[in-house]
C-alpha cells in the first residue's frame, strides 16, 4: 500500500499496513472510509490510525526482546527456535496482523543483533 510520506513521518517506511475490512448495514451501496484531515481513507491507514499501530506493536517489540532473551535458555540457544516460537505466539494473541507481527519480530531480531534464517519466517 503507497502511503504519503508526510503523514507518517514517525512510522519507518517497512511498517505493515493493512486496510480492515468494513460492513455498513442497509439497503444501499456503501463505502466505509475515514475522513481526517481532509482526506478519505479506508479503515486501518488514516494517518493516526497508522501511527497508532506503529507504537503498539514498537511498544511490543521493546517487550519482546528481554522475552526472547529469557526464553531462549528454554530452547537450548538455539535462537531461530525461540524466535519462531515468540512469533507464532504473538501471532496467536491476535494483537495485530500477521505481518506486523513479522515486522515486531524482525526488530526483534535486529536489536538482539541474532542471526537466523529465512525458513524462521515461515510457520
Amino acid at each position: 500500500m503507497e502511503r504519503d510520506p508526510t503523514s507518517f513521518t514517525s512510522v519507518p517506511k517497512d511498517f505493515p499496513v493493512t486496510a480492515h475490512i468494513s460492513a455498513v448495514a442497509g439497503a444501499q451501496p456503501k463505502m466505509g472510509l475515514i475522513e481526517e484531515g481532509g482526506k478519505f481513507y479506508a479503515p486501518g491507514t488514516s494517518p493516526s490510525e497508522v501511527v497508532a499501530a506503529f507504537l503498539m506493536c514498537d511498544d511490543l517489540a521493546s517487550q519482546m526482546i528481554p522475552y526472547c532473551q529469557r526464553k531462549i535458555a528454554s530452547f537450548d540457544g538455539d535462537k531461530e527456535a525461540t524466535v519462531k516460537a515468540a512469533l507464532k505466539g504473538l501471532q496467536a494473541k491476535r494483537w495485530c496482523t500477521d505481518e506486523q507481527c513479522v515486522w515486531i519480530m524482525h526488530r526483534v531480531v535486529d536489536e538482539l543483533k541474532w542471526s537466523v534464517g529465512e525458513r524462521t519466517w515461515r510457520l
